[in-house]
């Protein structure tokens, strides 16, 4: 009956050439650090130029923005959305305006409303804004063997509301989907799961989602089949325990035994990768190039020295801006690649933090929080912190280095359109990456930026020297 009464209403006051104010008609979703936009027309279309028209939150009072003797009237804005607010008016003679609302936080979700008063008239929508956190990328880490496996850690932060994690296998197939999670003081969930492979199966993933979107944040690590391999050594540890000692040494010999499968599991993993990687590595050594870096393309506060060395400073210089120059903290070289075959190698020595590789020529150098993903243009090799070492291709892939490079090699094969990077140390393989796209490539190196009083320099050294 109430229903009816008010239709009535509508119909009558449209009748006597009068409006409605129309809003968003559902919820509106938005992320945490991307823009939104509320729009509101009045319908019939009417000339909304002369009206006051006002956008608040929760209550009339709490003002958003507001529009009034034709302009924006800021000054009446409460605190939170002063500087955030764009008011589109390119309609308003139609009766249609649409508000921006930039960098969305988790204290905008709420009731919104849109108000026109036309003096002898007014009229309001109201809509809920729902506001999600996608959380960083997924970190795997390789904690070792037990329970009959290879134990993997997953962990994230930084998600609202709290997502869904599931362990998937190389075909998509869930493999596990346990977690647990806790917040932090901003009310944003971080999100810590493991699991143990007790069989090869190739490329794992982490994946974390978020219910209200289709698309998971991801990440995977990649198992190869020498891991799960009978190791020589063991027969060998079990006989020993056998014959030595009695039940008790027996056990104590059957840890042992698990401890030598461990180690020769680890030991054939790494076995695979000098006798494989050091027959790639000596074939891509013979394409040697010189490479010296561009100052011009460097952030102000990376000092390049004779065009082979690069460190960061607290203290930036005094350059000059201009398209070249990266936002980032990194730097490109001045020769640019499209075809052939090119090898150079970077010693990065004993820094904790560093990250190199190639990017297209034509990468956003004023976009500082783009991942370094290929989908941005970016093949990189990354290492956080001790034993972090990870790519993205296109999602994070942990790979696990023999031992701690001081010197790592690229080789970019133009014509097979791969990338590949090698431990010098000991001449083996670390991770290759293809890359589909065409155009120049520049080698790129990104140094460490922080610890600065422990930095010492990354250079490119010139191989036809050595």
């Amino acid at each position: 009956m109430a229903l009816m009464l008010t239709l009535v209403l509508s119909l009558l006051e449209l009748g006597s050439g009068q409006w409605q104010v129309l809003g968003p008609y559902k919820p509106v979703g938005a992320l945490v650090g991307e823009d939104t936009v509320f729009s509101c027309f009045l319908s019939p279309a009417t000339n909304a130029e002369a009206m006051e028209v006002r956008f608040f939150k929760e209550r009339f009072s709490t003002v958003v923005h507001l529009y009034k003797d034709g302009e924006d009237q800021k000054y009446l804005q409460v605190p939170a959305y002063r500087g955030r607010t764009v008011l589109v008016k390119d309609f308003m003679a139609d009766g249609h305006v649409s508000l921006v609302l930039k960098n969305i936080t988790l204290s905008d979700a709420g009731l919104y409303g849109c108000w026109f008063n036309s003096q002898t008239y007014d009229r309001e929508a109201i809509w809920e804004l729902k506001v999600s956190a996608l959380g960083s990328t997924p970190v795997i880490s390789v904690m070792g063997y037990g329970d009959g496996g290879i134990q993997l850690l997953c962990q994230s932060s930084g998600w609202f509301p709290k997502p869904t994690v599931k362990w998937k296998g190389p075909k998509g197939q869930v493999l596990s989907s346990g977690y647990k999670t806790n917040s932090d003081r901003n009310n944003l969930f971080n999100v810590e799961t493991s699991f143990t492979i007790q069989e090869n199966t190739g490329n794992v993933s982490c994946a974390i989602q978020l219910v209200e979107h289709s698309q998971a944040v991801e990440s995977s690590v990649w198992i190869r089949e020498s891991f799960f391999k009978p190791s020589s050594w063991r027969l060998p540890s079990i006989l020993l325990g056998i014959l030595c000692f009695g039940l008790f040494v027996g056990v104590t010999g059957m840890i042992v035994v698990y401890l030598s499968m461990s180690r020769g599991k680890i030991s054939a993993e790494l076995d695979w990768r000098r006798k494989h990687g050091t027959a790639e590595w000596r074939e891509a050594r013979k394409h040697a190039v010189e490479v010296t870096l561009d100052p011009d393309t460097a952030h102000p506060q990376l000092y390049v020295s004779d065009l082979k060395s690069v460190i960061f400073k607290e203290a930036p210089q005094d350059v000059s801006y201009t398209e070249k120059r990266f936002k980032r903290k990194c730097v490109v070289a001045s020769q640019g690649f499209q075809t052939g075959q090119h090898y150079w190698e970077v010693d990065v020595g004993h820094n904790e933090s560093w990250c190199l590789g190639v990017c297209q020529d034509n990468v956003h150098r004023w976009e500082e929080d783009l991942d370094l993903s290929p989908i941005r243009g970016y093949w990189v090799l990354r290492r956080r912190e001790e034993h972090d070492y990870f790519t993205l291709d296109p999602h994070r892939v942990t790979v696990v280095p023999g031992i701690h490079p001081t010197r790592v090699g690229v080789f970019l094969d133009c014509e097979r359109r791969i990338i590949s990077f090698f431990s010098v140390n000991d001449q083996s393989l670390i991770y290759t990456m293809d890359y589909p796209l065409e155009g120049t490539l520049r080698p790129y190196i990104l140094p460490q930026t922080y610890k600065e009083n422990e930095l010492t320099p990354i250079f490119i050294p010139s191989l036809s020297q050595e």
